[in-house]
């Protein structure tokens, strides 16, 4: 049972007067990926499965459609809406009326030739013009190879405000169950699925708490989050071009992707294991090294002066990211149903590391040889730098509200601004990130039917195959995300950015990067075939 201190869905009249409908104020968190959202649908999320289907009813429009209206029931807010009814007043409505049984606007059904046109259709969905709005916040895309019988792509497209990395394995994984067995399929407890979706901040992990006390933790928590936010100034991050209207321009979204052989990846993760670390809290450690690497090298080439070299030695990096608050909140809300519910439920972490490592980098000048990764770092001081992570950051909306009311208006030109002058006016992110983890723990790589006319002997034959994952991110303006994940065995590296604001070749230095300071302190050196 969800504890009665939680606050209840309020009931509202529905839209064509058939049952009862409900709305809740959007919580914190939700609300500033709301006010993302409005900024060109920034912060939007997508979740790209790659998956082998036997036999042509398995992604037929029927079998999609019953699918989709039947986890729209198990999870409320796939089918809620958005009313903005003032800055300071924006509620989800959810009316099961709009469940859609016989047609589906959020179900977009295509043909691709190629991967490459599959890679186009993503890179539509996140720069152009997004189907997401707030009458839709999630809709599903499913891409059938014309060139490759059985292959096809479902893209998962949704606003961050009701989903997070968790909700989104549980939508894909329990999307495939159900199409792989169309006979599981079966009625919800509805409202109380509706219960399950409710805003992270109204679920404190200590029920039994008076409301003053709990007042009392919120306020010392907000003051310790305020005096570790003042204290971070400056920082810098990778090369890149930037002026003062840069926040005021809607991202181009890229991405890129690295994976580690199997036999690498069990030699990291081992690894840190040993050293009573996850992958998670060594990232950052990794991307710090990686961008010190980049930068030296750059500027051995000479293309950076020697002053925003003497700069960067010495700034440090503010780096950000999601963290998982599932575990860490009503733990009745988590039994219930609240671990996986597809809902959003994150805090944010930030930190400031000190500069670079760069040992002998220091003191080398332009035409020097680039110095290994030992000379900038030993081994043995690698794991004392892999730091611990305190939470959470909250956002603003007045830069949505400025895009919306001056979309129309183009920007005057302005100066790009130097590393200095943009630590000089208050911090800079390194770069964001956080891991996904062990996608092999929650997404199955095979989804079966169990249907006895397709039986095998004694085993049930596989209707689903799953052969890869990939997340996407609309990002925002001047964004770097770094994440990393695990599926079929294999690590994974997936690097996000602002396309108007960093160049290409500049992060596919740092991937390169990445993977080579992973392989150097992780994993003993390079082994087995890169891909």
């Amino acid at each position: 049972m969800l504890s009665s201190t939680q606050p209840q869905w309020r009931p509202i009249s529905p839209s064509n007067g058939d049952g009862p409908a409900f709305e809740r104020p959007l919580g914190i968190t939700e609300e500033g990926f709301y006010w993302d959202s409005v900024f060109n649908r920034t912060a939007d999320i997508l979740r790209h499965a790659e998956v082998l289907v036997q036999g042509d009813s398995v992604l037929s429009a029927t079998s999609m459609v019953k699918t989709w209206a039947a986890l729209k029931q198990r999870y409320p807010l796939l089918q809620a809406t958005i009313e903005e009814r003032s800055p300071d007043d924006v509620v989800f409505v959810v009316d099961p009326s709009r469940s859609f049984p016989d047609n589906q606007p959020d179900l977009f059904f295509e043909e691709a030739h190629t991967p490459e046109e599959v890679d186009r259709r993503v890179y539509s969905l996140l720069n152009g013009q997004s189907p997401l709005s707030n009458t839709l916040l999630a809709c599903v895309v499913v891409v059938k190879r014309t060139d490759n019988p059985g292959h096809a792509h479902i893209l998962i497209h949704s606003a961050h405000s009701i989903s997070d990395g968790i909700a989104n394995n549980t939508l894909l994984r329990e999307l495939l169950q159900l199409l792989a067995d169309p006979s599981a399929i079966a009625p919800v407890p509805w409202t109380e699925r509706l219960a399950l979706a409710v805003a992270t901040e109204t679920l404190p992990p200590y029920q039994d708490n008076s409301l003053p006390k709990t007042r009392w933790r919120r306020a010392i928590g907000r003051t310790i989050m305020e005096n570790r936010r003042a204290r971070m100034i400056g920082g810098h991050t990778l090369p890149r071009a930037v002026t003062s209207k840069t926040i005021y321009t809607p991202a181009e979204s890229c991405a890129a992707f690295l994976s580690f052989t199997v036999q690498e990846t069990k030699q990291i993760l081992q690894t840190c294991r040993d050293n009573q670390l996850t992958f998670g809290s060594v990232l950052p450690m990794v991307g710090q090294l990686a961008m010190g690497r980049v930068l030296c090298s750059r500027y051995l080439k000479g293309q950076i002066s020697a002053a925003e070299w003497e700069f960067r030695k010495t700034e440090p990096m503010v780096n950000a990211g999601p963290l998982n608050l599932r575990p860490r909140v009503d733990s009745d809300w988590y039994q219930s149903g609240g671990a996986g519910n597809v809902s959003l439920s994150i805090g944010f972490y930030f930190y400031q590391l000190p500069a670079a490592p760069l040992g002998s980098a220091a003191g080398k000048l332009p035409g020097d040889s680039m110095p290994t990764h030992f000379d900038m770092l030993p081994k043995s001081h690698f794991f004392h730098r892999c730091p611990y992570l305190p939470p959470r950051l909250i956002r603003l909306k007045g830069v949505s509200i400025h895009w919306r009311n001056n979309q129309d208006e183009e920007l005057e030109e302005a100066e790009l601004l130097t590393p200095q002058e943009e630590a000089s006016a208050s911090f800079v992110f390194n770069h964001g990130g956080a891991t996904l983890g062990n996608l092999d723990k929650v997404l199955p790589w095979e989804y079966r039917s169990s249907d006895k006319d397709h039986l095998a002997g004694s085993q049930q034959a596989t209707a689903i195959e799953l052969l890869q994952v990939r997340s996407f991110l609309h990002c925002r303006p001047t964004e770097l995300y770094l994440g990393a994940s695990t599926f079929r065995e294999r690590l994974k590296f997936h690097i996000f950015w602002d396309g108007h604001v960093y160049d290409t070749e500049v992060v596919h230095q740092w991937l390169a990067e990445l993977m080579e300071a992973t392989r150097a302190y992780l994993c003993n050196g390079s082994i087995g075939a890169r891909s």
